[in-house]
């Protein structure tokens, strides 16, 4: 099977908070807005972040019980000194520092208002030498 789209949900109380997060820090546009249910996408991407409230009867009642994400989305960005700096001035505060990885990343992680992780990554060009010791 080949899925055609690919979308992830967060679940919270403040769908119209949670959205505002996304549309303000990653340039997502809302395309379905039931005040239940918030679908943001950016234009021609075949991915979206849906945003669904917290005990509708859409979503399971564990998942409407579990109160703190582990799950982790992952942005990949121009510039992640630009939203970091953007996301700090709107108040928000990032888990550590922004880190440049040996394999090509350049990242820092921070929560949306309903505490999903987001990893924010900009690409860059992987070490030589991490390269050369990657196994056969």
């Amino acid at each position: 099977m080949k899925p055609s789209a690919f979308g992830a949900t967060v679940v919270t109380s403040r769908p119209a908070e949670v959205a505002a997060f996304y549309q303000r820090y990653f340039d997502l546009q809302i395309t379905i807005d039931t005040g239940w249910f918030i679908s943001l996408r950016r234009d021609g991407a075949d991915w979206e972040i849906a945003i669904c409230e917290r005990g509708h009867s859409a979503v399971p009642a564990a998942v409407s019980a579990a109160l703190a994400s582990t799950n982790v989305f992952g942005f990949v960005v121009e510039d992640v000194d630009k939203i970091a700096r953007s996301l700090i001035e709107g108040g928000a505060e990032l888990e550590g520092e922004i880190v440049d990885e040996a394999w090509g990343q350049r990242h820092f992680f921070v929560r949306d208002p309903e505490g999903t992780w987001l990893d924010v990554i900009q690409l860059t060009t992987p070490d030589p030498e991490w390269l050369a010791n990657l196994p056969a």
